[in-house]
C-alpha cells in the first residue's frame, strides 16, 4: 500500500560526505580561474551530453553499450551515429535523437533555471515532464481493474490512471493513487523541498531526499524517473555543483538504493549520489593543470607571477596538510599490515612442506623520502590508468608491502602519491596484489598485477584528518581482505 511522502528525517543529515563537502570547497576556491578555459567550457558541454543519453538509457528508452555512448559524448547527438553504432534502422535513428536532443534541452534549462534563483515550483516540475514526453505519444497505464493498457502521454499533467508497475515476482509496488492525492503529495514535497533549503542541508542528502519524494509519488503517466533525476540535478547545481549523472553501469546499484529507501533506508541513495557528484568534482579539479598548459606564454607568466605574490606561503601552507595526512595514512597502514603479518608468521610455519623453506610473511615499507620510494611506478600507473586518474609521482610517493612466502611468493602493495597532474592539494591510496617470480638474468619480477580495491581512495587538504582517517580504515580493511582472498585463489585452497 502506498504510504504518504514525509518531510525530510533529522537522522538523515548525518549521512553528509565529509569526502565530497572538502572536495567542494577545493572546487569552489579554484572554481573561477577555470570556468572561463576552453577545457572547462568543453568538460561542460560533454557532461550534459552524457547526462542527456543515460538518464534515457537508464529508462530503456533505448539502449547500446558504453562505446556509443562515449561516441555521441565525444562527437555530439548524430542520428547516423546512433544508427551505425547504436545497431538501429535511421528510422529509430531520428526518433533516438530527438529524444535525447529533448533530454539536452532540460538539462540547457537547469542551468539557466539556476542563475535566476528561482523557488521549486510544481509548474516548473510539470514543464520538465512535457518536454521530456515531447516526442513521446503514448505509455503503459493500469486500469482500476488491474488491466494494462496503453495511453496518450498526459504532457505537463498529473497522472489520471495508476501507474503502479508489476515486478517479476508478480506483486505490484503502489506509487501514490491518481487525482486529489497526488496533487496534495506534490505541494508538500515542493513545501518540505523549500524548508529544507532554508536550512542549507548537504545537497547529497537533500537531492536523494527531493528524488525519491518524488519517484515515491511518480505523479505522472510517464517520465518520472528522468524528471526525478532532473530535480536531483538541480539541487547539485543550486549548490555550485554539477548535473547528476548515473550511468547504465549504475542501474542495480540506482534501483536498489531506491527500494532500500522505500524501506525507510535512505542512506544507500546518498552515497551513490556523493560517489557520482564527487567523480565530477574531480574532473573539473583536474581541468586546472590543462587549462594552464592551454593559455599563451605571456598569460601563463602573469599568472604565475601574480600566484607567487599573493598565494604561494598560503598556498604551500595549505597544501602541506594533504602531505602530512598521507605520512600518517602510511604509518597507520604499515601498522595494519606488520599485524597482519605477525598473524600469518604464527601458523605459517606449522603448515611448511617438509624439506622447505619456512613458510613466512613479512613487511616493507618507503616514505617519501626513501631512496626506494621510486619502487613499483610502472604498477601504480597501470593501476591508475585502470581508473581512469593520472597519477602524479612527483611531489609525493610512499608505499607499503606485504610479502607472503610459500611455494610462491605473493604481495600486497598499497601505494600513496598524487592525484592528477600539478600540485592540487588532492592524493590518492591504490592497492594492488602480485606474485613475484624469478627472472632469466636473475633477479625476480611482479606478474597478475590486479588491483585490491573496488575503487580508489582519495583525500585532500580541507577534509578534517578524523574523517579522512576513519574514511581510510575502511577503505584499507577492504582492500586487505580482497588481497588475502586473492592470496587464497593463487595457492589453490
Amino acid at each position: 500500500m502506498y504510504k504518504p511522502i514525509t518531510p525530510l528525517p533529522e537522522d538523515a543529515l548525518s549521512l553528509a560526505s565529509n569526502e565530497l563537502a572538502a572536495l567542494t570547497q577545493v572546487w569552489h576556491e579554484r572554481h573561477q580561474e577555470l570556468e572561463k578555459t576552453g577545457a572547462y567550457i568543453e568538460f561542460i558541454k560533454r557532461l550534459k551530453r552524457e547526462w542527456a543519453i543515460e538518464t534515457g538509457i537508464i529508462e530503456r528508452l533505448y539502449t547500446w553499450d558504453r562505446g556509443v555512448t562515449e561516441v555521441l559524448i565525444e562527437q555530439g547527438i548524430d542520428a547516423s551515429l546512433i544508427a551505425h553504432k547504436g545497431g538501429l534502422n535511421r528510422g529509430e535513428a531520428d526518433h533516438v535523437k530527438v529524444i535525447i536532443e529533448d533530454q539536452l534541452g532540460i538539462v540547457e534549462e537547469l542551468f539557466a533555471y539556476i542563475k535566476g534563483d528561482q523557488p521549486l515550483t510544481e509548474h516548473f516540475i510539470r514543464g520538465l515532464q512535457a518536454q521530456f514526453t515531447a516526442h513521446q505519444d503514448t505509455t503503459e497505464a493500469m486500469t482500476p481493474e488491474g488491466k494494462i493498457i496503453h495511453v496518450k502521454v498526459a504532457k505537463g499533467e498529473y497522472k489520471k490512471l495508476p501507474n503502479n508497475p508489476r515486478r517479476p515476482d508478480g506483486v505490484i509496488h503502489e506509487y501514490c493513487p491518481p487525482g486529489d492525492t497526488t496533487k496534495a503529495e506534490m505541494t508538500n514535497l515542493v513545501k518540505w523541498y523549500e524548508q529544507a533549503v532554508a536550512r542549507h542541508i548537504a545537497p547529497e542528502i537533500l537531492s536523494a531526499w527531493l528524488h525519491h519524494g518524488f519517484t515515491k509519488i511518480h505523479p505522472f503517466q510517464d517520465g518520472n524517473g528522468r524528471v526525478a533525476r532532473a530535480l536531483a540535478s538541480l539541487v547539485f547545481l543550486k549548490a555550485g555543483m554539477f548535473p547528476l549523472v548515473i550511468r547504465d553501469q549504475d542501474r542495480k546499484e540506482y534501483i536498489d538504493a531506491l527500494e532500500k529507501a522505500d524501506q525507510g533506508e535512505i542512506k544507500p541513495l546518498v552515497v551513490l549520489f556523493s560517489k557520482r557528484q564527487r567523480d565530477s568534482v574531480l574532473q573539473a579539479l583536474g581541468l586546472e593543470q590543462l587549462s594552464q598548459q592551454s593559455r599563451h606564454a605571456e598569460q601563463i607568466i602573469t599568472s604565475t607571477i601574480k600566484l607567487l605574490k599573493d598565494r604561494f606561503a598560503a598556498e604551500k601552507t595549505k597544501l602541506q596538510k594533504v602531505y602530512e595526512t598521507a605520512e600518517d595514512l602510511w604509518r597507520l597502514t604499515q601498522k595494519r599490515v606488520q599485524e597482519i603479518a605477525a598473524n600469518l608468521n604464527q601458523q605459517l610455519s606449522d603448515v611448511t612442506p617438509p624439506g622447505q623453506d619456512a613458510y613466512h610473511a613479512n613487511v616493507t615499507a618507503a616514505d617519501n623520502n626513501a631512496p626506494n620510494s621510486h619502487y613499483f611506478t610502472g604498477q601504480i600507473t597501470d593501476i591508475a590508468r585502470m581508473f581512469k586518474y593520472f597519477a602524479n609521482l612527483e611531489k609525493h610517493r610512499s608505499w607499503v608491502r606485504l610479502s607472503i612466502w610459500t611455494e610462491n611468493r605473493f604481495e600486497l602493495i598499497i601505494s600513496f602519491h598524487g592525484y592528477g597532474p600539478g600540485e592540487s592539494g588532492i592524493m590518492a591510496a591504490s592497492a594492488f596484489t602480485a606474485q613475484r617470480v624469478p627472472r632469466e638474468d636473475g633477479g625476480t619480477e611482479p606478474v597478475n598485477t590486479r588491483p585490491a580495491d573496488l575503487e580508489v581512495f582519495q583525500f585532500n587538504y580541507v577534509e578534517p584528518v578524523g574523517s579522512t582517517t576513519a574514511r581510510f580504515k575502511e577503505w584499507l580493511e577492504g582492500a586487505v581482505a580482497l588481497a588475502l582472498s586473492e592470496w587464497r585463489q593463487s595457492i589453490g585452497v
